[in-house]
Parts: structure tokens; C-alpha cells; sequence
């Protein structure tokens, strides 16, 4: 059984009880919250005319795991074979990002790989023709 310690609230005498073990938890709540506070970092990465914005952020609601966003800047609403609306939210481990050589490693490693397909040379085609009528 945990220890119960009467803590003041208002002026006026009322009072109201936190276990010490609640303390505890917000304590370790607050400094796990301090030591993933890390900060983002934010990359180019052009890939055929294409211009992207890459942002690593190590450390990402948990310890190991990192958050990768891919963001198309020029021109506009251009198709990625990864995405088709120009905006990527990956999650992954630390060590699987280190080991492809970082974020825009990663990201051009993938897009290149499915830049292979067929699926993507017809897709790319038909957005470099512009389409004059939409079926």
C-alpha cells in the first residue's frame, strides 16, 4: 500500500490527498518528456526536377524510434512513386536509418527502387503529357 500525504490546495483549508507514488509517476513522466525533447532536422532532396523537403526527427514519442516526413516543395502536387499526394509520414527504427545512411538516403533508396515499376513510368508519364481530359 502506498503512502498517502495531505497536500494544501486553497487558501481557504480545503484539502485533497496525491499518493507519493503520483508524484513519482509525474516526475518520471516529466523527465522522460525533457530527455526525448530533441529537435528536428530538416533536408533537401531534389530526385529528376522534383524538390523535396526531408525532416528527421530522432527520439520520436519513444527512445530508438524516429519520425521522417517527406514533403514535395516544387513543383506542386508533382507524384513521388512513394506518394501520390506529395506528403510522407514514415516511422522506423534508429539503427534501420543509420544503416541506409540517413533520411534522404532512405527516402531516395525507396523512391529509386519503386521508380522501377511500371506502374510508376505510366503514372509519370501521364503527369509529365498533362492530361486535357480527365476520364
Amino acid at each position: 500500500m502506498t503512502k498517502q500525504k495531505a497536500v494544501p490546495l486553497k487558501a481557504d483549508g480545503a484539502r485533497a490527498t496525491r499518493t507519493t507514488a503520483a508524484k513519482k509517476g509525474a516526475a518520471k513522466a516529466k523527465a522522460t518528456k525533457k530527455r526525448l525533447a530533441t529537435t528536428k532536422t530538416t533536408h533537401r532532396l531534389v530526385w529528376r526536377d522534383i524538390t523535396c523537403r526531408v525532416t528527421h526527427t530522432p527520439d520520436y514519442i519513444s527512445k530508438g524510434w524516429t519520425h521522417l516526413e517527406l514533403i514535395v516543395v516544387k513543383p506542386k502536387g508533382a507524384p513521388l512513386p512513394i506518394t501520390g499526394t506529395g506528403y510522407l509520414s514514415h516511422f522506423l527504427d534508429e539503427d534501420l536509418l543509420a544503416k541506409h545512411g540517413g533520411a534522404v538516403a532512405f527516402f531516395v533508396g525507396w523512391i529509386e527502387r519503386e521508380a522501377r515499376t511500371k506502374a510508376w513510368a505510366k503514372a509519370e508519364f501521364k503527369w509529365r503529357q498533362l492530361e486535357l481530359f480527365a476520364r
